[in-house]
């Protein structure tokens, strides 16, 4: 009897740990993240100078949960949660998951379905072209500026929490759908968003957009553009991104345009961007025209262009020091400005009246993943 018992025990034993091994087998759950601080200086014009320790100037500082399941037959299910860190302050935006918190259902043959707040499709398209990834002083980021750009502050108002929140970097309530990979290089996906009886200054954004593109180890080329349907007002907000890029010997050529586009009001960025070996360690620059058009002369001739540099040398896979400089011109009226300087307006009278000026920066700081 007690032979029969323990042959059923290990009949049942065996059974179990045939049915559980292979989900244990096929399921991965994984915590990743960047620590990235920089001293960077921010002189504008007459205003005088400031110094400050930053966050995410090379890499953004950020913690990541991901996981994946496959379900056989190709298929697999999904999570990512990546939260912004301010190792500056010691702040972890209250561990919300701002940058991204997505689910999803991939198909190897199929593509991938994804829910959740992500990243819009325009700024992927913008970054892959830019070499600092619109991080830092001397990326596009300069010219992503509610108070300065008068497409993004008429559509989204120029507060604080627009500048954040307005979708030209990411939205909330998406449904989104990838091609899959294999397609001979062909890359692209579908974006809708739901606004949810919120506004786009606040992040609830009712939108649709897409990219499309092809790359290769050395060229890629790709267009995207996103549609803001409550913007402020009734009309429609439009983002459109278009770029290419080539690398031979290691050095990598691109050139981009992105147009944000409400009503009268147009802002259209210029890139072009240089990054290659020099030394042991990475050379990139970069050169930005934001070529504003308005309602009037003064509106149209509110331009700026921002030339920067920098270099990031590697102390080992996971660490890197780095130092970027950069000088942003004004013209016109223009208040355009590298962030983390002193408080600039648009106003003559103001004691700060900033139009027409020159912002200059430079940083230097060490990056570490884990």
């Amino acid at each position: 009897m007690r032979q029969r018992i323990r042959r059923h025990t290990a009949f049942w034993a065996a059974v179990f740990a045939a049915l559980s091994s292979p989900v244990w087998a096929q399921s991965s759950v994984s915590l990743t993240g960047t620590v990235d601080l920089a001293l960077r200086e921010v002189k504008n014009g007459s205003l005088g100078s400031i110094r400050s320790q930053v966050s995410g100037s090379n890499l953004t500082s950020k913690l990541v949960f991901s996981g994946t399941e496959d379900l056989g037959g190709g298929l697999s299910a999904g999570f990512f949660l990546d939260a912004t860190l301010l190792p500056d302050t010691g702040n972890a935006s209250g561990l919300s998951w701002d940058r991204r918190a997505t689910v999803s259902l991939a198909s190897r043959s199929l593509g991938e379905l994804r829910l959740g707040r992500d990243w819009v499709p325009t700024h992927l398209v913008w970054s892959s072209f830019d070499p600092f990834t619109t991080l830092g002083i001397a990326s596009a980021n300069s010219f992503r500026s509610v108070t300065a750009s008068r497409a993004l502050g008429q559509a989204f108002g120029t507060t604080a929490a627009a500048n954040v929140q307005n979708p030209t970097l990411r939205v909330n309530n998406a449904v989104e759908f990838f091609l899959p990979s294999g397609l001979g290089g062909v890359f692209g996906a579908v974006m809708l968003s739901a606004g949810e009886g919120g506004s786009a200054g606040a992040g609830a954004t009712q939108g649709r957009g897409g990219q499309l593109g092809w790359r290769n180890a050395q060229a890629q080329v790709a267009v995207a553009s996103y549609r803001t349907a409550n913007a402020n007002g009734e009309q429609a907000f439009t983002d459109t991104v278009i770029g290419a890029s080539y690398t031979v010997a290691g050095w990598r050529g691109s050139v981009a345009q992105r147009r944000w586009s409400y009503g009268a009001d147009r802002t259209t960025n210029t890139l072009l961007g240089l990054q290659g070996p020099l030394g042991t360690g990475q050379l990139r620059l970069s050169w930005l025209k934001a070529d504003q058009q308005g309602a009037t002369a003064a509106a149209s001739a509110a331009d700026a262009q921002l030339l920067g540099a920098g270099y990031v040398h590697p102390l080992s896979r996971r660490t890197a020091l780095y130092a970027h400089v950069a000088r942003l011109k004004n013209e016109g009226a223009a208040i355009f400005t590298v962030p983390g300087g002193p408080a600039v307006s648009a106003s003559a009278t103001a004691a700060n009246f900033f139009g027409g000026q020159t912002s200059r920066a430079c940083e230097f700081g060490v990056r570490h993943h884990f």
